[in-house]
């Protein structure tokens, strides 16, 4: 049988630029150099104008951090009109707090120094993430401008970002360690800062979003679990709460029954929720 059919042109195809080297950092009990690695999901060439990033950071304690395991997912958000730039950051076991946040905004500047390679409006950035890496999106988010944390390359771009998306973020190091109903991670939060949070005070204040919302007004999506045992709901309630006293655009979404990692958080109907907030609130 003999057909000849029209092809729709408007959905563009996809390519992956995997573990490309966007900053190198010390390594070996500081004596070698390690190369630090983003992968890139980006749109066909040639697109009519470029396209909002979407910056993901995936969880795991901020001590085993594999920033290539959500891809498959984080294609339908390609597939909704973004850049998808998944972005791995140093361990807590290489380098304490704020080493982290220092990697995502190197990052950062990374993908809008090669804006157009990557077809990027660079005016347009949303950071998301999961427990650390949600904790990592809002402190990126809440730091915007805040030069101490620019380090590396690309010092001539910002790293500033226009909306921020937290799943299941940790908050506070020190209320979520303490109101966590598990104790078996309490250790990752000692590995983060360097110490106790409860023993010191002013490490565990520069690790805690709370301590930032003043900064400025980045609209934030903040989404938790209801029977979360790792991270308390309750943080992300106190989150939401200080971003709407100092002016912040803020949704809370409380997903009923959905524990830590959940894969609830990974289905169509909150996909098109993050969708639609983003569009709603990007400048």
């Amino acid at each position: 049988m003999k057909k000849t059919i029209k092809i729709d042109k408007k959905r563009s195809g996809l390519w992956q630029d995997s573990d490309v080297t966007y900053a190198q950092v010390p390594g070996w009990l500081g004596h070698a150099t390690r190369d630090l690695k983003l992968t890139v999901i980006r749109h066909f060439e040639n697109q009519e104008k470029p396209m909002p990033l979407l910056v993901w950071f995936a969880g795991g304690g901020w001590m085993d951090v594999d920033h290539n395991v959500h891809l498959p997912n984080l294609v339908d958000f390609a597939r909704a009109g973004f850049v998808v730039a998944s972005v791995e950051y140093r361990h807590s076991n290489i380098a304490n707090w704020p080493a982290q946040l220092e990697d995502a905004k190197a990052a950062i500047r990374y993908l809008k120094a090669h804006a157009d390679k990557y077809q990027i409006n660079k005016d347009q950035v949303v950071v998301m993430g999961e427990s650390a890496g949600g904790h990592l999106a809002s402190m990126t988010a809440l730091t915007n401008d805040m030069t101490e944390y620019d380090q590396g390359s690309y010092l001539d771009e910002s790293s500033a970002v226009s909306v921020a998306i937290p799943w299941y973020g940790v908050v506070d190091p020190l209320s979520a360690k303490v109101n966590s109903a598990s104790p078996d991670f309490d250790f990752v939060y000692r590995n983060l800062l360097g110490a106790e949070p409860e023993e010191a005070p002013q490490l565990d204040a520069k690790a805690d979003p709370l301590q930032f919302t003043a900064q400025n007004k980045v609209p934030f999506l903040i989404l938790h679990g209801t029977k979360d045992e790792v991270v308390p709901v309750a943080d992300s309630e106190k989150l939401y709460e200080k971003l709407n006293e100092n002016g912040h655009v803020t949704d809370l979404i409380e997903l009923e029954g959905a524990v830590h990692m959940d894969e609830a958080y990974l289905q169509p109907e909150i996909v098109d929720l993050i969708i639609s907030f983003i569009k709603e609130n990007l400048n």
